[in-house]
């Protein structure tokens, strides 16, 4: 009996409980506000205060609603507050609550503020003050990512306020205003959010304006609010050096922002703006960019429809993956022009603007400029590249047709792979890498050159000197060229590099002539030059030549130099050093014929590359001389003419193939 008069009254008592429930659901659980406060501050492990209006939901989808949320900052971070927002809402997961307890980095879904001021500060062993309420410490205490730590948004929308956020760790100093222009009194062209951005960005200053059409929201994250709305967003102003203008919307502005629009920049230097970003981009001349960038996922895409650098003209569709480690760049880059010159700063060259302020020590001509190596392991690549034109910025030298290549950068390693172009007839294929993991640097090149017009490709053999205008004139050397080359060096910079090569260098002419004039001038042959300058020049058959080097420790000689035609047999013979850039080389040519008027003797190069000294061996020339003077003074004047008559030997053998 009495068990039957209890059932009915846990009845009642749970429907009161439900009823109740749900009254103070309707009500917003208002009786509640200190007993949260202390609970929040317990967790958060700093003073959470909340004041004015206040409305709790615990069933269905939990918030918090508040007229006044103010969260302290830990005192040993200086700061006056964490967080001080007005009219706030907070929407949360009570899975992702137990998760933060556990020691999880904590996510809310929704925060939403009317006016708000938050003073993120992080100091140089890596604690944030946003970091709260953590069990134990995590790795991303101590990473140099932008806001790591910070509780993970489905949705961070702000109307009006500040954002100050100071990061020694990842190098940001910078200050952001808000302030929104909506509702009733505002008409369609005024309403919105605009955005001041002052500071500094991974050593990169900015000073940006953004100006969106609604409340644009300062964080999403990707994995709870894909379905976040865009908003029309136009942000202009300085990044470092460059000027920036983009225009298009936006559903995420800071953290992993969510963009697509059109992008306008320009700049100094590709380098400069790449390496705050954490890109690997080259030193270049000034340029200016126009095309498409948007972002996702962490995913930025820049469909250029316009490079211009220097006077390159290039375009490209590429993707920079953020998130992944390490950081990674894929797509395709091409143009109708890239001129040699625009890739001076990358090998070491200093730029046309910066040559008067980076001298080369004196006598030198090799690039002394150390490359930047750290920032070959800041990211990987793989990028094909197909140019349809490469200058080599001189008229005297036909430009490539047809260059492509695909640049892979893999742990620390550049490599040019495939490389490829066509030029006067004939193609140039092989490969190159720096390995930036080796001490010092590692470099390697394979190159084979086939059918090569030489006269055609470098136009500055013919003789008036130029590739224009008397394109006609017989040049000075022509054949079809052949070459290979199996090259290494290490080092920092291109004059270190090539200061240690090693390897061959075979290059060979075929079907070609070389000017009777050169022949006989190299020979110092008077009679037979002065009557080849009296007729004309005649270009001879050109039998062969060949010039097979080697390099040994930035030492190149020759086992192999000769060039060979019907009048005579020129060989070449010493030394280059390009660890001192000097010059050690004599020239000695053999004729095949006879000349009653020789003065036939080794010529020599000395110096350096930058100032070539040529001369000839005057102890041999002198007693040839010396022995013409003594049989006229003894014989009579026809006799001395005996001393420089020049039988010459003719050729056996091909010279070229020994």
């Amino acid at each position: 009996m009495a068990r039957a008069r209890f059932t009915p009254l846990l009845a009642w008592a749970g429907a009161a409980l439900v009823l109740g429930a749900v009254a103070a659901e309707l009500s917003g659980w208002r009786f509640l506000r200190a007993p949260v406060e202390r609970a929040a501050t317990q967790s958060a492990g700093v003073p959470v205060q909340m004041q004015g209006r206040f409305r709790l939901h615990l069933i269905g989808r939990p918030r918090l609603e508040v007229e006044h949320l103010h969260i302290a900052s830990d005192p040993r971070f200086g700061a006056p507050h964490l967080l001080d927002a007005r009219g706030a809402a907070v929407v949360w997961r009570w899975g992702d609550v137990w998760r933060w307890r556990q020691g999880d980095r904590l996510r809310l879904q929704a925060l939403r503020a009317d006016a708000l001021d938050a003073r993120l500060v992080r100091t140089p062993d890596g604690r944030a003050n946003w970091q709260i309420g953590a069990r134990t410490p995590r790795a991303e205490a101590t990473e140099a990512e932008p806001l790591g730590g910070l509780p993970r948004f489905g949705s961070l929308v702000i109307g009006e306020g500040t954002v100050d956020w100071q990061d020694p760790v990842a190098d940001v100093d910078l200050q952001i205003a808000l302030r929104a222009r909506e509702g009733e009194a505002e008409d369609g062209a005024g309403a919105g959010t605009e955005a001041r951005l002052n500071g500094r960005y991974r050593a990169m200053p900015l000073r940006l304006q953004a100006r969106a059409g609604g409340t644009l929201p300062l964080l999403h994250d990707p994995d709870t609010a894909r379905d976040a709305p865009w908003v029309p967003l136009r942000v202009e102003g300085t990044v470092g050096r460059a000027r920036l203008l983009y225009d298009g919307q936006a559903a995420a502005l800071l953290g992993t922002p969510r963009l697509q629009g059109a992008l306008a920049f320009s700049g100094p230097s590709l380098a400069e703006v790449g390496r705050p970003l954490g890109l690997t981009l080259p030193q270049t001349p000034p340029f200016e960019l126009r095309g498409r960038l948007s972002q996702d996922a962490g995913v930025w895409r820049l469909q250029a429809e316009r490079a211009h650098i220097g006077s390159s003209r290039l375009a490209g569709d590429l993707r920079f993956f953020q998130r992944s480690q390490p950081r990674r760049l894929t797509g395709e880059l091409t143009g109708s022009r890239l001129a040699f010159a625009d890739l001076g700063p990358a090998i070491g060259a200093p730029a046309a603007a910066a040559r008067p302020q980076t001298p080369p020590p004196a006598g030198r001509v090799l690039p002394q400029r150390r490359f930047d190596l750290p920032s070959l392991k800041a990211m990987d690549a793989d990028v094909r590249v197909a140019i349809d034109r490469v200058d080599f910025g001189t008229d005297a030298m036909a430009p490539l047709r047809g260059l492509q290549t695909q640049v892979r950068l893999q742990a620390g390693v550049l490599r040019l792979d495939e490389l490829r172009a066509s030029v006067s007839g004939g193609r140039f294929q092989g490969m190159t890498q720096l390995d930036s993991t080796a001490e010092p640097a590692a470099w390697r090149a394979t190159l084979d050159v086939a059918g090569v017009n030489l006269a055609d490709w470098v136009k500055g053999l013919r003789r008036n000197g130029q590739g224009q205008g008397q394109g006609n004139a017989d040049p000075y050397l022509t054949g079809v060229l052949q070459a290979r080359l199996d090259l290494s060096g290490r080092g920092a910079s291109t004059a270190d590099i090539l200061g240690s090569l090693d390897g061959p260098i075979d290059l060979r002419l075929r079907d070609g002539t070389v000017s009777h004039l050169v022949t006989e001038g190299l020979g110092l042959d008077l009679a037979q030059a002065l009557g080849v300058f009296v007729r004309g020049d005649d270009p001879l058959p050109l039998r062969c030549a060949r010039f097979d080097l080697v390099a040994r420790d930035g030492v190149v000689e020759p086992r192999l130099a000769v060039l060979d035609n019907r009048d005579s047999t020129v060989r070449l013979g010493g030394r280059v050093n390009l660890r001192d850039e000097s010059l050690a080389l004599r020239v000695v040519t053999q004729p095949k014929d006879w000349t009653p008027l020789s003065l036939r003797t080794p010529v020599t190069v000395t110096g350096t590359l930058g100032r070539p000294q040529v001369g000839i061996e005057g102890r041999r020339l002198a007693g040839r001389l010396a022995g013409a003077i003594a049989l006229g003074a003894v014989a009579g004047p026809a006799a001395a003419v005996i001393p420089l008559v020049d039988l010459g030997k003719p050729g056996e053998g091909d010279p070229c193939e020994p």
